[in-house]
């Protein structure tokens, strides 16, 4: 990608990040390479937060939709138009919370993998164990580098490096 590129993705992030207080931008951008390119669904009631994370993950090749609750999210993948690949929710919104809408979600099979995204649990939580399934946890803010990187490690294959085994328990 052209550093023009990169600069003008910086400052687009960052015009419409002002909200999130800081956010980490990635130094390189790597394109996914899946084709038909997977589906993420970005779940924050927050829009700011949907509205960046939206924009930097299509810019990198995925297919992304948006919802602003749990509720939306669920309905969303019930319908299945199209197919969600994975789930990228916050944990804590009004109503059902992220490790709910990950409890509904990860009871079907088969369905979308779910990545949580917080800024109230532990920093030192970066998995929980959602109905015996580990789920990944993304602290807030976002560094949008790290979103990238879990997503192609859940999305392509791709390996993870440094990745803790310390899974916490939920319920």
């Amino acid at each position: 990608m052209a550093v023009q590129q990169v600069q003008l993705l910086r400052q687009v992030l960052f015009t419409h990040a002002t909200s999130l207080g800081p956010t980490f931008l990635p130094d390189a951008i790597v394109p996914s390479d899946i084709e038909p390119p997977p589906v993420i669904l970005v779940v924050d009631d927050e829009a700011a937060v949907n509205r960046v994370v939206t924009r930097y993950l299509t810019h990198v090749g995925y297919r992304v939709l948006e919802a602003r609750s749990a509720e939306e999210a669920l309905e969303r993948v019930r319908r299945q138009d199209p197919r969600i690949d994975l789930v990228l929710a916050d944990v804590v919104m009004p109503g059902a919370g992220g490790i709910e809408l990950a409890a509904a979600l990860l009871s079907r099979a088969p369905g979308p993998s779910v990545v949580l995204m917080t800024g109230v649990l532990p920093e030192d939580v970066e998995q929980l164990d959602v109905n015996g399934q580990v789920v990944r946890v993304l602290r807030k803010p976002l560094d949008l580098d790290e979103v990238q990187q879990v997503l192609r490690v859940m999305l392509e294959g791709y390996p993870s490096e440094g990745e803790s085994d310390t899974v916490h328990r939920t319920g």
